[in-house]
This record gives C-alpha cells, sequence and structure tokens, in this order.
C-alpha cells in the first residue's frame, strides 16, 4: 500500500508500506476518504509542534501521521471483534498512535470507530472525528435549550459548533470570525448568523465557545458571556479573568477530553443523519497527495475550509 510520510519542514513523500494485519482486537479498513486537520497539518509542514510551537515534530513523522479524519469499509476483523463486519462502512473516531490516515490502509480497534448507516456518505462522515471532539466540549454546557450561544471563529469547528448548538435547542447562536471571506461561506450556506467579531458591539449572551484558542479571541468571548465559557481552541497565550466575570459567577474552563461511549454514538449518528447537520460542507478542496503541499497552503491561506483526498487514486501524479 502507499502512504504519505512528512520527513521535514515543507518535505515529504510517498511511500510504500506493507498492508497491515489486524490484531485479534483490531479492524482493517480500506481507506475511501480521508481530510485534513488543518491546524495539524500545518504546523507539522511548518515545523511546529501542535501544542508547543517552540518544539519542532520529532521526524520523519510516522507513515500516514497526521492524517485521522477517515472513512471508509472494513476489510477485515481480528478473532475478538464482534461489532463490525468485512464491508461495512466506517468512520474513524480516534487517532491512531504511531500511524496515521494519509494512506490506503490502516488498522483500528473497535471502539474507535464508528459504524455508518448506508444513507450517510462518506464526505458527510469523514470529519466525524472533529464533530466529536466539538460535541464533547459542547456537553460540559450541560443542557444548551433555551441558551444564547456565542461561536468564536468559522474553521471547521466553528462550523460544526454552530450547528450543533442549534439543533441541542440553544435559542440564539451567533458565529463571529475576523475574515470577511469565510463569514460570508458560512452565512451563504445557511449554518448559523454570523458578523465579523468588530461588530459584536455589547451584544451577551449565556455560553461562549471559542474555536481559535488564541488569548485575544478568548478574551473577547469571556467579555461577552455571562454564565459559561469553554475553549476547544489550543490555548496561545495568557488570559485575565476580569472582576465583572467574577461578579457574574462565570465559569471558565478548557475543553476536557474523554473516551466516547455508546451515548456519543447515537448523538453523532443523530446530528449527522437525523438532525441534518450538514458535515459535508467541511469538504471545499479536493486535493492529491502527489501535490500535499499545495494542499496545506490553501489551508494556510484559508482558502479551503478542508482538503479531502481519495487513497484508491490520489497517490498516482
Amino acid at each position: 500500500m502507499k502512504a504519505l510520510q512528512i520527513s521535514g519542514v515543507n518535505a515529504y513523500a510517498i511511500v510504500d508500506r506493507e498492508v497491515p494485519v489486524p490484531l485479534d482486537d483490531q479492524v482493517l479498513v480500506e481507506i475511501k476518504l480521508v481530510s485534513t486537520c488543518p491546524r495539524w497539518d500545518i504546523n507539522m509542514m511548518e515545523g511546529r509542534d501542535m501544542f508547543n510551537y517552540a518544539m519542532p515534530p520529532d521526524y520523519p513523522l510516522p507513515p500516514g501521521f497526521p492524517g485521522h479524519e477517515m472513512a471508509g469499509v472494513v476489510k477485515a476483523v481480528g478473532r475478538s471483534v464482534s461489532r463490525f463486519a468485512v464491508a461495512d462502512r466506517v468512520a474513524a473516531l480516534e487517532h491512531v498512535a504511531g500511524s496515521g490516515a494519509y494512506a490506503q490502509y490502516l488498522c483500528y480497534r473497535e471502539e474507535d470507530l464508528l459504524k455508518l448507516p448506508d444513507d450517510i456518505s462518506f464526505r458527510q462522515a469523514v470529519s466525524v472525528e472533529l464533530l466529536k471532539c466539538v460535541t464533547i466540549g459542547l456537553l460540559q454546557f450541560g443542557d444548551m435549550r433555551g441558551k444564547s450561544v456565542l461561536v468564536s471563529g468559522l474553521g471547521p469547528a466553528g462550523m460544526l459548533a454552530v450547528q450543533a448548538a442549534r439543533l441541542w435547542g440553544a435559542s440564539r447562536v451567533l458565529g463571529v470570525d475576523v475574515n470577511a471571506e469565510r463569514i460570508q461561506h458560512v452565512r451563504e450556506l445557511g449554518l448559523s448568523e454570523v458578523c465579523h467579531v468588530d461588530e459584536l458591539g455589547e451584544r451577551r449572551f449565556d455560553l461562549g465557545y471559542d474555536c481559535v484558542g488564541a488569548a485575544s479571541s478568548v478574551q473577547n468571548v469571556i467579555y461577552h458571556t455571562d454564565e459559561h465559557v469553554v475553549i476547544f481552541g489550543v490555548l496561545k497565550g495568557d488570559l485575565i479573568y476580569p472582576g465583572h466575570a467574577w461578579l457574574k459567577g462565570l465559569k471558565l474552563e478548557s475543553y476536557k477530553y474523554r473516551k466516547v461511549g455508546p451515548r456519543d454514538h447515537v448523538l453523532l449518528l443523530d446530528l449527522i443523519s437525523s438532525k441534518g447537520l450538514n458535515a459535508e460542507c467541511l469538504q471545499t478542496h479536493h486535493g492529491s497527495f502527489t501535490n500535499y503541499k499545495e494542499a496545506v497552503g490553501w489551508l494556510a491561506r484559508q482558502e479551503a475550509v478542508k482538503v479531502y483526498f481519495e487513497p484508491e487514486t490520489d497517490f498516482e501524479v
């Protein structure tokens, strides 16, 4: 099989590897569609660790890394696997340690996969891993019904967050960004009410969800929120907890990663199948692994929301 391997700053190659053999508790998946995760792709190519910009990644990266948003078809199952069978359609819920999904095949533990109904397309399902992360953060608010929600950042996470908040009963959802083209794109898709961050004025919200991570973005969310702020983006910089937030009893917390369970599977499938959340709209550009640098450039310039690849054909020139 073929896989993409990043070997240094702006350096990568297409490498040949043996098709992996699943262990007893694993499922072998033929990857039909894989999508970028912009911050991972940009940082890995530009020589920055995802969580500590002062540190470089440990090059060369494992083959297929950092690809992790994947949808595909089960080709083989280990002896102890009970929830999946050959030909099942699946989407990834987790990274795979030591490898990645920029490849034609990958093995997963069965608890790290979501079984897809036939009516969900691969483009709708490929970024389920990101949706899982976004919804875990939103669930930290508890019951959102009747609450007003401010979402900062209209990248892939923010585009999912504004929809999920609305579908879970928020009374008003506003998404803000500094990129006028991205604001217009989300407005045209009809995902949510949106505006430029400078147009917020003195509007106030019950809940604030930051999908940027930059301290200035989080600080602005704190200023406009009365009850509870969750920082989903990777925080960069220091924050000030202002006196007015203390007076209101504002709760400020980081995103709290956890493993998914059966209830999460139900919620995710309900959002992308029954409630009509549009995840397919994130896949704005189709790229080729042979020109992966171009795809990362689209992301860095915010020309693309996400770039998707079809491993069956996109390793060819």
